[in-house]
């Protein structure tokens, strides 16, 4: 059983490309590679909204908009921007409902909290092309 669950590891560790490979931390992939059935608290980091935010601010500038309205339109535009890039990573969660616990959209860093992800899960989030990078979640507690 031992050496079957070692072979199945292998072999899905194996089915990643090293594109998609780079994408994992190595904290992360050291966790999947230790243990077949981990179930990890990971952040997917989506494509950075850099270029939304700057298109935003040059729209708030050419009209001549308080500092409400400059806010409103960059926080807007971001709702915006990250409700698109997203979308196949909640595609792939609708799809793959069993292989994690729950998820959180965050929509100021386009990056999304997922607790609980299966390895399985993992493996498609980082196949992804929106996807640019997954790290184990980090909790800092705050005293």
């Amino acid at each position: 059983m031992t050496i079957i669950l070692h072979t199945l590891i292998v072999a899905l560790m194996a089915s990643l490309s090293g594109a998609e490979e780079s994408k994992l931390s190595a904290e992360l992939l050291h966790a999947m590679r230790s243990d077949a059935e981990v179930r990890v608290d990971i952040m997917v980091q989506l494509t950075s909204p850099s270029e939304a935010v700057q298109a935003s601010r040059d729209h708030a500038d050419a009209a001549d908009m308080s500092r409400t309205e400059r806010v409103s339109c960059v926080a807007e535009s971001l709702q915006s921007f990250a409700a698109h890039a997203q979308q196949p990573v909640k595609d792939l969660l609708a799809q793959r409902s069993g292989l994690f616990s729950g998820s959180e959209f965050l929509w100021i860093s386009n990056s999304v909290a997922v607790k609980g992800a299966h390895r399985e899960l993992v493996l498609a989030l980082a196949r992804l092309d929106a996807v640019k990078k997954i790290d184990e979640e980090q909790v800092f507690p705050v005293q």
